[in-house]
């Protein structure tokens, strides 16, 4: 019985740490706006420099975060579907030349 609560324990966290990333790049803002309805979409989308991966991230994260388009930052967060990034923390990086 041990044996068995041992095996689903590890994969338990397996699965969790799996479901975490590290993630830095240029915060990027991708604006759609759908002309018919005139409904516009705000999103925020983070290019990883590591494995050229896209992430997206809520809107209403960045801001409460003080995050904005053209920062250079770190996020640790948790992979949700369809490539979004639910943040944990984060780090505002020196963009490449800045002292």
């Amino acid at each position: 019985m041990l044996r068995i609560f041992t095996l689903i324990a590890g994969l338990t966290l397996t699965f969790f740490v799996q479901a975490e990333e590290v993630v830095t790049g240029t915060l990027e803002e991708i604006i759609s706006e759908d002309f018919e309805t005139g409904k516009v979409e705000r999103r925020f989308a983070l290019k990883d420099e590591q494995s050229g991966h896209y992430y997206f991230i809520e809107v209403d994260e960045l801001k409460r975060k003080g995050m904005k388009s053209g920062d250079r930052i770190k996020i640790r967060g948790e992979r949700g579907e369809r490539r979004m990034l639910h943040i944990r923390e984060t780090q505002k990086l020196k963009a490449a030349g800045e002292e």
